[in-house]
């Protein structure tokens, strides 16, 4: 009796270590984009996802879980098991600003997250309906300073990268406009090309099919240099120095993930990057591919804290 279960004892311990030597993955991947479906973060994830499944053989799962600014889907994956196998997919919103502006906050950025790559730059655009008469920033600004709070702009949340740029500018500029705060850039879009909200802040990537179908005019850049993706729009930079309202797209995984596990995401994802046919649908969305160690994107984060912190301080923004 007593050889059996020792038998049956080492076979366990057989199996279950063979099963945890298992090369990762050996499973599906859920990909956490805390945000709504449409938006710059799916270009994103769907575009890395498809391109991981093709690698890997395992189905990357992208699970959009928006609200809270992007803190519900954040705490998920904070909360998740720290095995690779629930990556995070988040931007500047999330682990720059808004930790700077809750009093609360249900993760610590640095406790929590593993750093794993920057994958993307996001670059966003201010457009207005064609029935505005500006068609660049200059003008817009003539025309705001004509009228004073008669104009309205969209962003993305109070407090959202869209909601800091905005403020920036008005404070810049000397213009005041009534901020119309909404839930995600896919409304945003769908009343500004109706004209029920005349500007809006918006990421370039889901904002291009509306500038090409001639539904919106494209006013100015939100990066300090051009894009080819919209030829003759010059950036907020060029009339408001040292203007930076961009973003990036980061990946993280759980603390705790193994620096193994992690090193293996890094590796595949920077080498996706590199692919041309990525760079280009990446380019062509209005995002530019980025890739580096999760050390650059760690440092990286605390230069875009100090950055956003800088904004809020001036446009002195506090959340109840």
């Amino acid at each position: 009796m007593k050889n059996s279960v020792f038998v049956g004892s080492l076979f366990c311990a057989l199996v279950c270590s063979s099963a945890s030597a298992q090369p990762f993955p050996n499973k599906p991947i859920r990909l956490i984009v805390p945000f709504v479906a449409g938006g710059s973060g799916d270009v994103v994830g769907r575009l890395i996802g498809s391109k991981l499944t093709e690698a890997w053989g395992q189905q990357i799962v992208i699970d959009n879980r928006p609200g809270a600014a992007g803190m519900i889907g954040a705490s998920l994956a904070a909360q998740s098991a720290p095995d690779g196998y629930t990556l995070l997919l988040a931007d500047d919103s999330v682990v720059s600003i808004t930790p700077q502006l809750q009093k609360s906050m249900p993760f610590d950025v640095k406790r929590d997250f593993a750093p794993v790559t920057t994958i993307a730059h996001i670059e966003f655009l201010i457009s207005v309906n064609p029935s505005v008469t500006a068609n660049n920033l200059p003008e817009l600004i003539e025309l705001l300073k004509a009228n004073p709070k008669k104009f309205s702009y969209a962003s993305a949340g109070i407090g959202s990268i869209h909601h800091l740029a905005m403020e920036w500018l008005k404070r810049r500029a000397g213009v005041e406009m009534v901020h119309v705060p909404y839930k995600g850039s896919g409304q945003i879009l769908g009343d500004l090309t109706a004209g029920q909200v005349p500007i809006a802040y918006t990421g370039l990537a889901q904002t291009l099919p509306f500038i090409k179908a001639g539904k919106l005019k494209p006013i100015a850049l939100g990066g300090p240099n051009a894009n080819a993706s919209v030829p003759g729009v010059k950036p907020v930079a060029d009339t408001i120095k040292e203007f930076d309202g961009t973003a990036y797209w980061n990946l993280f995984a759980p603390a705790g993930t193994p620096r193994e596990v992690i090193t293996k995401l890094n590796a595949e994802v920077n080498r996706i990057l590199e692919d041309p046919q990525v760079i280009a649908q990446l380019s062509s969305a209005g995002l530019k591919p980025i890739g580096g160690s999760p050390e650059q994107l760690a440092a990286r984060m605390r230069a875009d804290y100090e950055k956003w912190g800088k904004v809020i301080r001036e446009i002195g923004l506090k959340l109840d």
